[in-house]
């Protein structure tokens, strides 16, 4: 499985008897003393690498990679130490080091100034970045660097793959340097990034009930919470509200097999599904499905709730007809179902009639892409609100009425 290696420049620290060193411990206890950490990557073969991406400033050490050329090393330290690089100068150090790593190597640099003045160029240059990935996995290597960097280079890739399906795996790797002559321990912190990965996705879920990148970070730990999380965000996305009865019953199943001894915030993620099927279910279909238009409507999915309200009448009138085996069939509600709600309308045209009237034209009109009404007017979205909420209160006057 091949990765792009993406990696930062320190400053490096240059002494009479060379850069200083230091010892990498791995997992696996190798251990290797060299001043620049990729090369204990490499050496060690951590992952198996197929690029690799250097990050800097203009002032970051790339002359330790350049040793073994005493007059190129003399003129980039120089020049690095007065701000002199230039762009030649980095095509130069780049082609060098590809052919020292025997690697494709990119180099990318900016000011070492960090701050509000720089902050649109540096935000061109992480963003740029991400072309140049050619994996679907990334290591991240976030030991040599400027504090502000990794955080940068690490908002670039969040951005980066909500936006590029391409990558699907990034991993975290810190070599800790403790200090001249104590071993520097290599840290595997890619939980971190999943969990800011989950951390995004689940305010996705509960903001916009689209689950399907939660699903998929969780799937291994609650196969069948995924399973719940990515059916009820497919209910929602088709508008297939009658089925939600179904997904509830999921839901639920799925909260009684979480695995045992699971992390917290694998059990937060359950307490947000039991709170959606306490909100929901209820003793009757029709009344499950006006919790769930009125739980769409709060997370302002209005379209949804507008169609999902005129479900909840129509299915309301089968279950009070003992017909539940025609709920959802749109033949028996156009030749039966139909009729018995037009003569509890005609009743009360002020309480159920007139706003079951207007919820039934605006529904139609928004499953008509949102042509015109017979009057030729056409719908407005300002206009849901006030009918959202004139429908709201004629569906809970049918439901008290009969």
């Amino acid at each position: 499985m091949a990765y792009t290696l993406i990696s930062f420049v320190g400053t490096g620290m240059y002494k009479d008897d060379g850069y200083e060193k230091a010892k990498y411990i791995f997992p696996d206890n190798k251990e290797i003393e060299t001043p620049i950490f990729i090369k204990a990557l490499l050496e060690t073969k951590y992952r198996d690498f197929s690029k690799i991406i250097l990050l800097g400033t203009n002032t970051s050490g790339w002359d330790m990679f350049l040793e073994d050329d005493i007059d190129f090393w003399s003129e980039i330290k120089e020049k690095r130490e007065n701000n002199l690089l230039n762009n030649e100068d980095f095509e130069k150090i780049q082609s060098y080091i590809q052919n020292q790593l025997e690697i494709p190597v990119v180099i990318k640099y900016h000011t070492e100034k960090v701050d509000n003045e720089t902050s649109l160029d540096i935000f061109n240059v992480y963003n740029s970045i991400i072309p140049e990935i050619t994996d679907e996995n990334i290591l991240f290597d976030i030991t040599h660097s400027f504090r502000s960097m990794p955080i940068l280079l690490y908002q670039a890739l969040q951005f980066s793959i909500s936006q590029n399906q391409k990558i699907k795996n990034v991993e975290l790797v810190y070599g800790e340097l403790k200090g001249k002559g104590k071993p520097a321990y290599v840290r595997d912190l890619s939980n971190y990034w999943k969990y800011s990965q989950i951390s995004d996705a689940l305010t996705v879920f509960k903001e916009k009930l689209d689950g399907f990148k939660l699903a998929e970070l969780i799937e291994s730990e609650w196969q069948n919470g995924a399973k719940a999380i990515r059916r009820f965000s497919e209910i929602v996305q088709t508008n297939f509200s009658l089925q939600i009865e179904d997904v509830l019953r999921q839901i639920k199943n799925a909260c009684e097999k979480i695995p045992e001894n699971a992390p917290t915030w694998l059990s937060d993620i359950k307490k947000i599904l039991e709170k959606i099927h306490k909100n929901l279910k209820v003793e009757s279909v029709s009344k499950t499905l006006y919790n769930y238009a009125k739980f769409l409507y709060d997370h302002k999915l209005n379209v949804q709730a507008i169609i999902t309200l005129q479900v909840a009448v129509e299915t309301f009138i089968a279950e009070i007809e003992n017909c539940q085996e025609n709920i959802g069939n749109y033949e028996w509600w156009q030749n039966y179902g139909r009729t018995i709600l037009n003569n509890i309308k005609n009743a009360d045209r002020q309480n159920i009639g007139t706003p079951l009237s207007n919820l039934e034209g605006f529904r139609n009109q928004i499953a008509h892409g949102g042509g015109s009404n017979k009057g030729g007017n056409f719908p407005q979205a300002a206009n849901i609100p006030n009918i959202y909420k004139s429908a709201i209160r004629g569906v809970e006057n049918l439901f008290k009425r009969v």
